[in-house]
């Protein structure tokens, strides 16, 4: 069973896939899965994480490679 905080993070993606792809394809993107708000995007996680905390301090994010298969090495969530 994945955690919530997946489920909802891959939720979020899916409906913002088109747009995220054709723009950042490679790219590491930051979910704020509570607004369901893309709050960073970057070409590491340290890059894609301190552009997500300074838009959504002290929130919950769930970070994925931007592309069409995700390898699980870039699957990501902090709590």
């Amino acid at each position: 069973m994945k955690p919530v905080l997946v489920v909802k993070g891959e939720e979020i993606y899916k409906e913002n896939r088109k747009k995220l792809e054709k723009a950042y394809l490679g790219k590491i993107v930051s979910i704020e899965v509570e607004s369901g708000t893309v709050a960073g995007i970057g070409d590491t996680l340290e890059e894609a994480y301190e552009k997500a905390s300074r838009k959504c301090p002290g929130k919950k994010f769930y970070f994925r490679k931007v592309g069409p298969c995700a390898a699980t090495s870039y699957l990501y969530f902090l709590l």
